[in-house]
This record gives structure tokens, sequence and C-alpha cells, in this order.
């Protein structure tokens, strides 16, 4: 009877010596699978499954299933395939699937070796074990890579659409209009009074006219961060007016206690630009 090392070496040499067999069952059971359609005619993803085989194959071949290098190599593969994944629009849940069809192809292979080997039930469910430790490796790399760079994707799209949704925009030197667009929530908010303070140094503006008529709802915190945000900007030297005050969130205001004393306020935006054309000529 040979013993565990052994055997792991002999199931990794049989592993690569089949690779090519292997990459095509799984090939099948993926082309079973409607979920898997992108994966037709698709020869990176085919070469992707085999290269896991591979990597486990050479590791516990030349290595040993708790190699540090072999937990690198896989954590590697992992990342790679879900940067695949993510280029191709793969959901999480369709993508992890690829770990049980993994199990099922190499279960065949470990099965054949513990019977042609005559190991003991403790020793083969060992053997087993340590597979499905390395594919569970394989899986949480996959995953975590896959959710990581998701979120920062998600919060890329998320900054990229605060910066739209914070657009100054110069009407003539040393003049600009803010115009505010939908429902401004706590973050929003205080993004807005971030980066209007930068937008307006940068521009080394002397007028700022705030346009409030997109605005759906005014609620405690907006209102503070836009008090705030006129205050800041009156100490940094630039005139501020509010224009397109609807009624409905002129009441609002009221309620809340702010009154924006300290700013020309304008029904229309085209009332506050004459205005400001006014005084200036």
């Amino acid at each position: 009877m040979v013993n565990r090392d052994q055997t792991f070496q002999k199931i990794g040499e049989d592993i690569l010596k089949n690779t090519e067999d292997l990459k095509e069952q799984m090939h099948q059971l993926q082309h079973l699978d409607e979920r898997f359609h992108f994966t037709r005619n698709n020869d990176y993803f085919l070469e992707l499954n085999k290269e896991l085989f591979q990597t486990i194959g050479e590791g516990i071949h030349d290595k040993s299933p708790e190699s540090p290098d072999l937990k690198e190599e896989i954590r590697a593969w992992g990342e790679k395939a879900a940067a695949y994944c993510l280029s191709n629009e793969v959901s999480l849940s369709t993508a992890l699937e690829v770990i049980p069809q993994f199990r099922e192809v190499l279960t065949s292979t470990i099965e054949r070796k513990c019977l042609e080997f005559d190991l003991t039930l403790h020793d083969s469910f060992f053997i087993y074990s340590q597979f499905e430790s390395l594919l569970d490796k394989a899986a949480h790399a996959f995953s975590y890579t896959f959710l990581h760079q998701h979120i920062t994707a998600l919060e890329r799209a998320k900054q990229e659409m605060q910066e739209i949704s914070v657009p100054v925009v110069p009407i003539k030197q040393g003049t600009a209009v803010l115009p505010l667009i939908g429902d401004m929530d706590d973050e929003r908010s205080e993004f807005l009074q971030e980066r209007t303070l930068e937008r307006a140094t940068e521009l080394e503006l002397s007028y700022l006219i705030i346009d409030l008529s997109g605005i759906n709802t005014i609620n405690t915190w907006f209102a503070q961060h836009l008090n705030q945000l006129i205050e800041a900007l009156q100490l940094l030297g630039i005139d501020t007016s509010i224009s397109g005050m609807r009624p409905e969130l002129s009441q609002t205001i009221v309620q809340l206690g702010i009154s924006f004393k300290q700013v020309s306020k304008f029904l229309t935006l085209e009332q506050a630009l004459q205005q400001h054309t006014v005084s200036n000529t």
C-alpha cells in the first residue's frame, strides 16, 4: 500500500497527464448549462479551466497540498478568473458554479487512484478533503477579487455620478451657475459642499448662482450644508445668490429654521442673471 504523499504525487501525475481530457469534461458540463452560454466557442475560458487543473496537478505532484507556493498560485488563478468574469459581465452566482464542476471532474480521478492504491476509507477522505480545501481557496480568491473589483467599480461610478451632480458651470469670467437636480441625500450634500468650494477656487469665481429649480425636496442636512456652503463661499469673497426657490421648498426651509438671510434670492435663474448683469454695468 502506498502512503498519502505517494498518492498525492500519483494523482497529480494523472491530472497533468489528462489535462486536455479534464478540460473537455468541464466543457461538456458547461455546455449543458445555459448559464454558461458565454463559455461556448471561448478558448480563453477553456484555457482558464485547464490552467487550474495544471496548477493543482503540478502543485501536489512537485510540492504538497499545503504548500504556500501552491496556495499562492491558486489565489492568482482566482484573481485572473474573476477579472475575466467581470469583463464579460458574468454574475458572481453563475461564476461560482464553476467550482462544483471542478469538484465533479476531479472526484473521479481521486476516487480511481484511491481504489487503485487500496487506501483506507480514512485516508481516502483525507485526500479528498485536501482537494476540497484547494478548491475552496480558489473559490475564496475568486469571490474576494470579484467583489472587491465590483465594489471598486461601483465606487468609481458613484464618484463620477457625484462629479456630474455638482456641475459648476462658468457663464463668464468670474461668474458661474450651480444647477442642482434630483434628491440631495446626506452624502451628496456633503460632497456638494466640498466639491463646489474646490471648483469655485479653481475657476477664481467672484459670483455664484445656486439654482434649486431642479431639486425635488429639501431635508435638514441639505439645508444645513447649503447654508454652510454659502457662508464658506462668502468667506472666500464669492458673492452668492439662490434662484429657483419654489413655494414648497421655501416652506420647508422656513420649517427647518433656516432663512438664508445673507444671500439674494430670485424666483428664476434668468432673474438672477439679469440682476447680476445690471449690477455690474
